[in-house]
């Protein structure tokens, strides 16, 4: 059982990568899908990215959120990180 909302309200998200000038545009079909919708926010965020790998600075950044909400490619860059910074991929094996 998930208590994120109270009893007969539910939590929604839609989001996406921004292609025009009119972001809340672009999520109006999802919005839609939602039915009536009695509060919502709306925000939007810059996704920044490192300007380098790390192998030379020795400094391991990773990238901003994207618009996912299962964090897939947050792990990714995860793993990543821990490459470049290791040399050598990630053995869940080991875990």
């Amino acid at each position: 059982v998930n208590n994120t909302a109270p009893k007969g309200w539910y939590l929604a998200m839609v989001s996406k990568t921004v292609d025009t000038a009119d972001p809340e545009a672009e999520i109006l079909p999802g919005l839609k899908l939602l039915g009536d919708i009695k509060q919502k926010f709306v925000k939007v965020s810059e996704i920044f990215a490192p300007s380098d790998l790390g192998q030379e600075s020795q400094v391991f950044i990773s990238s901003g959120y994207d618009p996912t909400t299962h964090f897939e490619t947050t792990c990714e860059d995860v793993l990543s990180i821990f490459e470049r910074g290791n040399g050598q991929a990630f053995d869940f094996s080991k875990v």
